[in-house]
């Protein structure tokens, strides 16, 4: 199979995969005990006005017309107004997105900045100190959330060290310094668990790739050490690596919700969690979506790269 129908077939099966998400979303949000409207306007409301709601929000039909209607407004973009403060709902998204997706980027910087050199030194001296503190972190780093390390860095760096801001957020264009101070702690926060992850991951890889018969061979034809590394068994144990790198920066954006929430962090994710709270159930169902897309693109990326660099998945 050449890489251009891999590439059309594993698009395919993404868009699927995401108007199964969509479906998902939007019924989730339509399975919120209770009338949407009287919710919204609060159990005093007048009949009248909680009619106009309800033929405002779509909820006057069937279900099954109300999703078809709803994708039809996604697609063509027409997302509809926030009902807490008739925003539009397409320029809050515009307005949040690109900050999430840069802290997402950040922490899978830092993420891969940390995770490298520890998974490759630990594997290349196993069972010295350095492997043993590549398995510590791993192990701490999986096993404490992503909110108590959020807190811990919190109190460190903001309370007790105060060189950095425990919260907010300043326009990259306007103040890059003061963009970078701010994005610093919730991508930090990001990074040391999915670094953890990666460690783990990377290390088992490349351990597995070490006991392998051509590692042995290139050694015995005088190849350097670190080229055998470097150019052999680092090359072979990136490629699985590869995937689940794709797959923790979709987890990444989905666990914006709680890194934003705990840094004020004004993002998709908390732009998401508030509108929960205040039953503002066009921006919940866009927001979600938006972040699901995001999780399926990259994921859907990584699939192309992986065949591109790996022939022979393509079979």
């Amino acid at each position: 199979m050449s890489w251009i129908s891999y590439a059309a077939k594993r698009t395919v099966v993404s868009i699927g995969v995401l108007l199964g998400a969509s479906v998902l979303i939007f019924s989730i949000v339509r399975l919120v005990p209770g009338d949407a409207a009287q919710i919204i306007l609060g159990q005093f409301a007048q009949e009248g006005a909680l009619e106009a709601l309800r033929e405002r929000l779509g909820l006057d039909v069937p279900v099954w017309k109300q999703y078809f209607i709803w994708l039809g407004d996604v697609i063509t973009m027409d997302w509809g107004n926030s009902l807490i403060n008739d925003q539009s709902v397409q320029k809050l998204l515009l307005q949040r997105y690109p900050r999430s997706f840069q802290l997402a980027l950040f922490g899978m910087v830092i993420a891969l900045i940390l995770a490298f050199p520890l998974g490759i030194f630990g594997a290349v001296n196993r069972n010295s100190p350095i492997d043993y503190l590549a398995l510590f972190f791993s192990q701490i780093g999986i096993a404490i959330p992503s909110f108590v390390i959020g807190i811990f860095f919190i109190l460190f760096f903001a309370d007790y060290l105060s060189i950095l801001p425990p919260s907010g957020y300043t326009p990259l264009l306007e103040d890059p310094v003061g963009n970078f101070q701010h994005a610093f702690l919730p991508a930090l926060s990001l990074g040391v668990i999915n670094a953890a992850v990666f460690t783990r991951y990377l290390r088992s890889e490349m351990l597995e790739e070490l006991g392998k018969d051509y590692v042995q061979t290139a050694r015995a034809f005088g190849h350097p050490p670190r080229r055998v590394v470097l150019k052999y068994v680092l090359r072979n144990a990136f490629l699985p690596t590869l995937t689940v790198i794709g797959i923790q920066f979709g987890y990444m954006i989905g666990g914006l919700v709680i890194i934003e929430e705990v840094f004020a962090y004004p993002g998709v994710g908390r732009l998401v969690l508030n509108s929960i709270l205040e039953r503002d159930y066009p921006v919940v169902q866009i927001g979600l979506l938006a972040l699901t897309t995001t999780f399926i693109v990259v994921n859907l990326v990584v699939d192309l790269l992986y065949g591109l660099l790996d022939p022979k998945i393509r079979y």
